[in-house]
């Protein structure tokens, strides 16, 4: 049997060293280990108070509602937070952190447990008031990271709709010249979007608002996860001076302006998914593929509902469940442009796809099909690269 690849490690707590969101998704998705700076245990050891009071019995709970990975982004920025911390604890307490993750990655477990432990007061007082913080930073970074890579690759999948509704795409002719006219993040979408459909001899022959809304809504996007990325740069590296009240009220403006850009995002993405579906040109396709969506696809209400329940956790400073409600909405936009993508590749290639299927139950499973037409070859290599990259996103193994 083949040796298994030698799984990437995330040194954290080093001199100089800093956390970002791709490593705490990575330790999150266990697809890396965690490794502590050698020199900082060596610290540890060595200031550690040998006449502590008597142990406390310990073990670490983060909230029932948080999914396996937010959990594991949780942990892994609890023990950042720790090295971090200027209060003194003893090495066994980020030793133990750091064991249960990578002892996890082996397992097929839904859950993370941790040991009961023995610490000091001092060290409950700093794990309890850490949990909340540490857990509101790692789902952050989750999102920063997942949303960094939805946007290039939603961007692409909706080229594909533009081709698939054959729409005009005039409004992708901005330029930001810098006059005030034109904001940056849109006229960089268009940009985008007009190299995606460079040479497309299928656009131009229909007017689809939600073609040329795409620009505004992807642009919206873009700034939104722009500040979400720049506000976890700076938190996933502080310390532990904070609270949850102040570090939610930090957070709060970002995920508020990102919740209602996934909200527009994911409803902008239905729509053309809709519309894709209603192009078909086989009845008999367009139904198939009409209850597939009634099944599988979230719905607009899905994502008002969604975007209701964060609403009301920062209202009430829920932070850690607020976010955690972010997380779901992220997860249903990401279902939705999937759909879209689907509904656009068989709106451009489902008269190719039955005709194939017809060739192979008149001539049997070994029937040669015929080489698909240099146009039509370029659509599906266009949508294959997005598609795969996208499905990477949603089994989260990017």
């Amino acid at each position: 049997m083949a040796d298994r690849p030698q799984m990437a490690a995330i040194t954290i707590g080093g001199k100089g060293s800093s956390l970002s969101s791709t490593s705490v998704f990575l330790v999150a998705n266990k697809l890396a280990q965690v490794r502590i700076d050698s020199s900082i245990l060596d610290k540890l050891s060595s200031s550690s108070n040998k006449n502590s009071p008597p142990p406390i019995k310990y073990q670490l709970s983060f909230p029932k509602f948080l999914t396996l990975d937010e959990i594991r982004a949780s942990a892994i920025l609890l023990l950042s937070k720790l090295l971090l911390s200027s209060s003194t604890i003893r090495a066994d307490i980020p030793n133990w952190i750091c064991q249960t993750l990578n002892s996890d990655l082996e397992t097929e477990s839904s859950c993370l447990s941790f040991a009961i432990i023995d610490v000091t007061e001092e060290e409950k007082c700093m794990l309890d008031n850490c949990l909340a913080v540490s857990a509101l930073d790692g789902i952050c970074a989750l999102l920063d990271y997942g949303a960094s890579c939805l946007s290039p690759v939603a961007e692409s999948v909706a080229a594909l709709s533009c081709e698939a509704l054959k729409a005009k795409v005039s409004a992708f002719n901005l330029v930001d010249s810098g006059d005030g006219k034109c904001l940056k993040d849109e006229a960089s979408v268009a940009s985008d979007l007009k190299v995606l459909l460079n040479g497309s001899k299928l656009i131009g022959k229909v007017e689809v608002d939600a073609a040329s809304r795409i620009p505004k809504v992807y642009g919206s996007f873009r700034e939104a996860v722009r500040a979400v990325h720049l506000r976890a740069r700076v938190e996933l590296n502080s310390g532990m001076d904070g609270e949850i009240g102040g570090t939610g009220k930090a957070w709060e403006p970002a995920l508020s302006s990102l919740t209602s850009a996934l909200r527009n995002f994911g409803e902008s993405s239905l729509s053309r998914m809709d519309l894709n579906a209603s192009s078909v040109g086989s009845d008999e396709l367009q139904s198939s593929l009409r209850c597939l969506i009634d099944e599988k696809c979230p719905t607009k209400q899905n994502l008002r509902d969604a975007f209701m329940l964060v609403s009301k956790a920062i209202v009430e400073e829920e932070y850690v469940l607020c976010v955690h409600n972010v997380n779901g909405l992220f997860g249903l936009v990401m279902a939705t442009v999937s759909w879209e993508m689907i509904t656009a590749v068989v709106s451009l290639e489902g008269s190719e796809l039955l005709e194939k299927t017809e060739d192979v139950a008149a001539n049997g499973a070994n029937a040669k099909v015929d080489k698909k037409s240099d146009k039509k070859k370029k659509v599906l290599e266009r949508g294959q690269l997005p598609f795969c990259s996208l499905l990477e996103i949603d089994c989260r193994l990017y």
